[in-house]
């Protein structure tokens, strides 16, 4: 009997296992992956014939997977900052014979939307995914510790270009990069989020950056930084622009020799981000082309759009701001810089264009150009308003949350670094008037920065690809955006979407693909929401209306009282009927309340599914300290000289904050050069030994210079010790520097404004030299003034 029971209890147990397993293969089965659906794949299946001997066998061979026979190539292009109507096919005054090529032999998109500012458009366009859902709600630079704003993603996200690669496509990214959190861009990484990690490039030239300098700019070639070039291919003096289109043109050349396989370009040049450099034989290229001013302008724009056919006939300008001054109301020295500005802007972005064309017309004669499909968008987000009311020297002082310069300290500033011939050139952080972003919005309002309204968050677009676009310089009037270019990708390559990558289950995506209206410019669009933020600025478009929150600050200045104001939850709300209002000109919401409310429940919807709650994450670095990265970055640096050509966020945080360094060396009466340095001299620091003394010298932003005149150092085995106090606990507060060696004091130096966000947005920290510019230009004869080889031990850096 017992027996028997346990047969039966070991059949039962056996069974009940069966029906379990079956079971949880059940509910565990949407994690299973298949070859078809998930990437990486593995090889092809070999078919061939293995036997003992070789004269039995058959070869075969697998290979990596391939891409679907006659698949075409893909150049995305994307400029940087250049107002909606900046290009000549939009109604500017600026030669864009490239980008207007692309639209006459294509399309071109009236209501093409991006996001407020760099970094989250970049993401969003290389995804699919709205910015904050991959953590993008501000630039990389003010990452912070809320899901949609700490600039981290994994594979449920996966990019284009790691899809395009998986499936057998060469890939490539050249330009600005702006996805990787800048204080993962050192040397030794981590390296998952550069582009050739999880972003899924083979290759990668360009900046990490959101910016650089055109002529001195931090290169990386993959993982690697790299010297910067002093001339470009043809042996002119070196401009970032033309090396990044030098280079692509080397690597088309060397894809069409060596691969058999099509490509996918990212061509993402840092024009025309200020600071705004040309070369100098484009300087004069506009000379006295906007004599008029702003005012006048902005009207012969519009002129131009209404022939154009791009906006309706009865479209009208907005008032300008009170924020923005008129024209005439500055001096006539005023003035003259003021054109100034908006020459070089002009020259900026003719010349990038230029270089553009250079990639176009080398696909053409190559005879790929029509086997390509070319996205070009003229900007990530709206016109630039960094500049302040009367434009910058020095553009980095609004972003840091100094108040504006009048005009008069401009026009000084200017003087301190060349004049008006030196505008343009690498001496300056340069950076044009508001005004003139302002009027390169038409017919849109506002700028860069502004999400509540289309003149920060809509770009100029143009697509090209005869083989399935048969228009030839229509218009598209669909409201899209920059999340439905991986959809669009992936129609017309025929390249399967991916269920799982790297293991990970893909998270749906929002956008949807452009084809549909393609051959039908009447159809409806079929991206019918998106909602948009940053900072606070918030808005959201849905079928046919724009909710718009009315701005509660103005983008060119960081007020603290507006700040402390920001109150997302009490938005003054402004309504347009873009269907018969495109312009976003006449505000009905007084008319529509049903409307308003209805839109504003869209919105925190949306900002539920998307991550973009709390609401104005990306202020928080400004208004709650605990949120920023280096509350909990690492406080102890012990370096060598082995350390250089470190983006300043890698690096220590040393800004507005209480720290210590001690440098430890063998000094001799030819002991000279870097202990470390950090940004430049339009903004930074650096300890140094010159003419046997120990030197020290601060730049607030080219504005406040502070010099330690210097000490007699000793020889023999010595230890430096600079010591940073701030007075005021605030940020861009001052401090006081104080000096030792060998634990006994030698001086002191007081700091009248700290710099609490960033020194510059290019230049570089290390020990034992000065990458790129100098921060003091009395070594600037010694190129980057190396600390003698061997007498400079190690730099500890300790961080309060």
């Amino acid at each position: 009997m017992t027996l028997q029971f346990q047969k039966r209890s070991t059949r039962i147990f056996c069974i009940l296992i069966v029906i379990g397993s079956f079971l949880f293969s059940c509910t565990t089965q949407e994690v299973k992956t298949t070859d078809e659906n998930s990437i990486p794949y593995p090889l092809n299946e070999w078919k061939g014939v293995q036997e003992k001997v070789l004269a039995d066998s058959k070869p075969d061979f697998v290979g990596p997977h391939k891409p679907k026979k006659d698949s075409p190539n893909v150049l995305v292009i994307m400029l940087d900052d250049a107002g909606y109507s900046n290009a000549g096919s939009f109604g500017g005054a600026i030669k864009t014979p490239t980008f207007d090529k692309i639209g006459d032999e294509g399309i071109r998109y009236t209501h093409f939307s991006v996001c407020a500012v760099c970094s989250p458009t970049r993401g969003a366009l290389l995804t699919g995914y709205n910015n904050h859902t991959i953590g993008l709600g501000n630039i990389t630079e003010f990452a912070v510790g809320y899901p949609g704003y700490n600039a981290q993603m994994d594979y449920s996200t996966p990019s284009i270009a790691k899809i395009l690669t998986d499936n057998g496509y060469a890939t490539a990214a050249f330009g600005k990069w702006h996805n990787t959190p800048m204080e993962e861009a050192s040397p030794v990484g981590p390296f998952q989020a550069w582009p050739t990690g999880m972003w899924g490039f083979e290759y990668f030239y360009g900046f990490l950056g959101g910016e650089t300098n055109q002529f001195h700019p931090l290169l990386y070639e993959n993982n690697t930084a790299i010297e910067t070039p002093k001339t470009n291919a043809d042996g002119s003096p070196y401009h970032l622009s033309q090396d990044l289109a030098d280079q692509t043109i080397r690597w088309i050349d060397n894809w069409k020799g060596l691969r058999n396989a099509p490509f996918f370009v990212y061509f993402a040049p840092g024009a025309i981000h200020a600071p705004l450099h040309v070369p100098k034989d484009w300087h004069d290229k506009y000379k006295g082309q906007f004599d008029q001013g702003w005012d006048v302008y902005r009207e012969e724009v519009l002129a131009r759009q209404k022939k154009l056919g791009l906006v309706p006939e009865n479209t009208k300008l907005v008032p300008r701001p009170e924020s923005i001054p008129a024209f005439d109301s500055f001096s006539e020295e005023g003035k003259a810089f003021l054109r100034r500005q908006m020459e070089i802007n002009a020259a900026f972005m003719e010349h990038v264009d230029y270089n553009v064309g250079r990639i176009i017309k080398h696909l053409d004669e190559m005879g790929e150009l029509d086997n390509t499909l070319v996205i070009y968008l003229t900007a990530d987000n709206g016109a630039t308003a960094e500049g302040t009311t009367t434009g910058a020297v020095s553009e980095l002082l609004m972003q840091n949350g100094f108040p504006p310069l009048t005009m008069d300290q401009q026009l000084e500033l200017l003087e301190k670094y060349g004049g008006l011939e030196e505008w343009g050139g690498p001496n300056m952080n340069n950076h044009f008037s508001v005004a003139w972003a302002w009027s390169t919005s038409t017919p849109f309002q506002w700028t860069k920065q502004v999400a509540s309204h289309f003149g920060g968050t809509v770009s100029a677009t143009a697509i090209r690809y005869p083989k399935m676009i048969q228009a030839k310089g229509e218009w598209r009037r669909q409201f899209q955006n920059v999340t439905d270019i991986v959809p669009t990708i992936l129609e017309v390559t025929g390249v399967p979407q991916p269920d799982f990558v790297n293991g990970q289950k893909v998270k749906e995506r929002p956008g949807k693909s452009l084809v549909y209206a393609w051959d039908n410019p009447e159809a409806k669009t079929n991206h019918p929401t998106q909602y948009f933020e940053f900072t606070g600025f918030m808005g959201i478009y849905h079928d046919g209306w724009t909710l718009a929150g009315k701005p509660y600050r103005i983008p060119w200045s960081v007020d603290p009282q507006a700040l402390a104001n920001f109150d997302p939850l009490n938005t003054t709300w402004e309504l347009y009927n873009i269907d018969e209002d495109p312009g976003q000109t006449v505000n009905v919401a007084d008319q529509y309340p049903e409307k308003v409310k209805e839109l504003e429940e869209i919105f925190w919807e949306e900002a539920k599914k998307y991550d973009v709650e709390p609401v104005g994450g990306g202020l928080a670095r400004m208004l709650q300290p605990e949120a920023n990265p280096a509350a909990v970055a690492k406080k102890h640096w012990e370096l060598t000289t082995n350390v250089y050509r470190v983006p300043e966020a890698a690096g220590p945080y040393i800004k507005s904050n209480n720290y210590q360094v001690n440098a430890y060396i063998t000094a001799d009466k030819t002991t000279e050069g870097v202990i470390y340095a950090v940004g430049d001299h339009m903004g930074g620091q650096t300890l140094f030994i010159k003419d046997g003394k120990l030197r020290y010298s601060f730049s607030t932003l080219g504005v406040l210079w502070h010099d330690f005149a210097g000490v007699q150092i000793p020889n023999g085995e010595l230890k430096i010790t600079l010591k940073h106090t701030m007075k005021e606990a605030r940020l861009n507060g001052p401090s006081l520097v104080e000096f030792f060696i060998n634990d006994e004091k030698v001086g002191e130096l007081d700091i009248q404004a700290t710099v609490y966000g960033a020194y510059t947005g290019h230049e570089t920290f290390d020990i034992g030299r000065d990458e790129g510019m100098p921060v003091n230009l009395e070594y600037e004869a010694k190129g980057k003034f190396m600390f003698t080889t061997g007498q400079l031990h190690r730099v500890v850096f300790d961080i309060e």
